[in-house]
């Protein structure tokens, strides 16, 4: 009986030995598809559910991709990267934000300047902008109420722009300037430099998908948290310090940045200020991580004759640091924060500024 079946297995039909059966390779291809399939309807699922989840969430990092991609568009010139969309708006991190047609997130304003008003413009990143606080509550408009209210010698009103954009840099805070802003004929321009500011102008937008969706937005989040948290990302300490090292291209370029907003300022009849905003985790005691850097940006902007404020002499002992922030996990300043701000730049402004011949 053994040689009978081995014979007969033998002469079985040429090329089909060891080949599975037509039904069996369709069951395959079946269970491909519905794995595919379970995939996919899985991956709609959960996108579903984040959107509502995160539709008006204060999750710092799906707050500022919701930002990227809902308020933001990329322009040619590298030097600027993007700019606020005209005539967006949005619901990010607890707050109601909108754009006007000139790209700010203020009202609108004409471009010639009315007579006997002084116009101040803000640059900045999103601590300008108003990060995680209502516009009303932003460090400029807190400045343009108590302005009016104590008036500078000579000018029957004072108009306060904002121009923060959420991750711009000293780079892109005076190209913004020298292109588009010096349009508005401000009076002064206030740049509000942050700690992580000598960073290389960054990218916004990663393709069609990681800016669609928020599950891949998601995860790509999560995982570079879960990255920091195994510290295979640089301490925040030592990553913001290292930003100062004379060698990075970063700093040269925000160095000669200042140094171009001087020469541009002078050039279109304005003053400028620098205010320095210190990184608000550690400002109570003497023991603020980033002197050497203030330090450094001080002295550059010694050299360019440009005026300076620390804005941490304000900010310091008002309770603890957190109290400042817009979330226990977000620390840009809040609108308490925005408030003793804008008292600093309103007691410089009053004892720097008379009226000149033009205005």
């Amino acid at each position: 009986m053994k040689s009978a079946i081995l014979e007969g297995s033998a002469s079985a039909a040429p090329g089909t030995l060891g080949e599975p059966p037509r039904r069996g390779r369709q069951g395959i291809l079946l269970n491909v598809i519905l794995l595919v399939g379970t995939l996919l309807f899985s991956c709609l699922v959960m996108e579903l559910a984040l959107r509502i989840v995160f539709a008006r969430s204060m999750d710092f990092s799906m707050e500022m991709w919701k930002y990227a991609t809902q308020l933001k568009h990329a322009v040619a010139d590298p030097q600027l990267g993007f700019v606020h969309a005209p005539n967006r708006t949005a619901f990010l991190m607890g707050a109601p934000v909108s754009i006007n047609s000139h790209g700010l997130r203020d009202r609108e304003y004409s471009e010639a300047k009315p007579a006997n008003v002084f116009r101040v413009m803000m640059l900045g990143d999103s601590t300008t902008f108003g990060w995680g606080v209502r516009e009303e509550d932003t460090a400029a408009k807190f400045l343009e109420r108590k302005l009016n209210a104590n008036l500078p010698p000579g000018f029957d009103k004072v108009e306060v722009m904002n121009a923060g954009v959420g991750n711009y840099d000293t780079v892109q805070e005076v190209t913004y300037y020298e292109t588009r802003g010096k349009v508005f004929h401000p009076d002064l321009v206030v740049l509000v430099f942050f700690i992580n500011d000598p960073e290389p102008v960054p990218v916004e937008g990663k393709g069609f998908l990681i800016d669609r969706s928020y599950l891949i937005a998601f995860v790509t989040n999560r995982f570079d948290g879960v990255l920091r948290h195994m510290g295979m990302r640089p301490d925040w300490k030592q990553y913001y310090s290292s930003l100062y090292n004379d060698e990075k291209p970063g700093f040269q370029a925000c160095k000669k940045a200042l140094a171009s907003l001087a020469d541009a300022t002078r050039a279109n009849g304005a003053s400028v200020l620098v205010a320095l905003l210190p990184e608000l985790h550690q400002i109570n005691d003497d023991s603020y991580p980033f002197k050497a850097a203030h330090a450094k940006i001080k002295d550059v902007l010694a050299a360019e004759n440009m005026p300076v404020v620390e804005l941490i002499d304000g900010l310091k002992d008002h309770g603890p640091e957190d109290t400042l922030w817009v979330t226990r996990q977000d620390d840009h300043p809040n609108a308490k924060a925005n408030d003793l701000i804008s008292s600093q730049l309103q007691q410089w402004i009053l004892a720097n500024t008379s009226k000149r011949a033009g205005n």
